[in-house]
């Protein structure tokens, strides 16, 4: 975030705006995303999608003192927001990583929160590492400017200009070719994994596989955390919604439910969009296919008076590259304040389009 824009956040914020907004849309649910912890350096990796545990805590502990209360997805009805005995948040966690389990949802179940999470099946029942991310650690944790891969496969092989980001691509994506048919057997990948890290000069204690940073939980580790009050959720198999195919898209949910049901998890009703991807067809599709709400990655406020919104629920990202003053000003509210009177404001609800005639 840029100094004038922390400048003018903090002088709102002193000013008593970011108090003002909160009071304002105290009947206005938020929904917060999160993914994965940060078991070692992830989160200086991308601060996106690692998050370290005691800036949740300290997250947490704000939206505490300022009067946000924890609700659930099933709590977004106007009966319940009015007898809420603050404004209701609802915390969110993307795909199923064990550094969730580990990390973040302790901390949660501590401050009374029941979070969901949003299982993509397909890595989860793979069970190796998730490949693009663990390769772009790799890359990232790399020293070296250039390397010439040896000996590796005859299509990885080759010279790789580091420091251009063609490069990086194309290394990243035969890597992944290479990888790919092994994705159920476990040793083999961690084995390939680390020699891939070696040639490019990161040792296999930096990439530390055993730790599982990089994997999705298990079934044991799914179970334990819906018994301790965390929701199990849909983000798809494949994790990927396409928009203008609608039988791809059902028979993606309806696949990542059934896997769900089959690891002896309670059936799924609510859905996160994958990459933030949906289009106008969504809400007839979650009516058809049984799904109560649905989540974008569109920052807002929920309006639990607007039926149609239920199929694209807006939900603000939250990351360590987030500082907290933009934080603040999101929770209160603030930040929408200023999206609509700029006109930047986003509506989640998609306008369906009008058949050509």
């Amino acid at each position: 975030m840029t100094s004038a824009k922390n400048l003018l956040l903090q002088t709102l914020k002193h000013l008593g705006v970011f108090a003002l907004c909160r009071a304002l849309t105290r009947r206005r649910p938020r929904i917060l995303c999160y993914h994965g912890g940060s078991i070692g350096d992830e989160s200086e990796f991308n601060a996106k999608l690692f998050y370290p545990r005691g800036l949740l805590e300290q997250r947490l502990l704000w939206l505490q003192r300022k009067g946000f209360v924890p609700a659930g997805l099933d709590d977004l009805d106007p009966a319940s927001v009015r007898a809420a005995s603050g404004t209701p948040v609802v915390i969110t966690l993307d795909d199923g990583w064990y550094s969730s389990a580990t990390d973040l949802l302790p901390v949660l179940a501590q401050h009374g929160h029941r979070p969901v999470l949003y299982l993509a099946t397909n890595v989860f029942m793979q069970g190796t590492p998730v490949l693009d991310v663990s390769i772009r650690y790799i890359l990232w944790k790399s020293a070296l400017a250039t390397v010439v891969l040896m000996d590796l496969d005859e299509n990885l092989d080759g010279a790789y200009d580091l420091g251009k980001t063609a490069d990086r691509a194309r290394l990243c994506d035969l890597a992944e070719q290479w990888l790919a048919p092994w994705l159920h057997d476990v040793p083999r990948i961690h084995t390939m994994l680390e020699t891939l890290a070696a040639a490019l000069g990161v040792s296999a204690n930096e990439l530390d596989l055993p730790s599982r940073r990089f994997s999705y939980m298990r079934r044991d580790e799914l179970i334990a955390a819906a018994a301790a009050g965390c929701r199990i959720e849909l983000h798809g198999h494949a994790h990927l919604y396409a928009p203008g195919k609608a039988a791809q898209n059902r028979q993606d949910i309806l696949a990542c439910r059934q896997h769900i049901v089959n690891a002896g998890l309670p059936y799924p009703r609510h859905y996160c969009y994958p990459s933030g991807e949906y289009d106008a067809e969504a809400a007839q599709l979650m009516r058809e296919i049984d799904i109560a709400t649905a989540t974008t990655c569109i920052p807002g406020l929920v309006d639990p008076n607007r039926d149609e919104e239920r199929a694209f629920l807006p939900r603000f990202l939250d990351g360590g590259s987030i500082s907290m003053i933009e934080f603040e000003a999101e929770m209160s509210g603030t930040l929408a304040m200023i999206r609509k009177i700029t006109g930047r404001a986003v509506d989640p609800v998609p306008t369906r389009q009008a058949p050509e005639a």
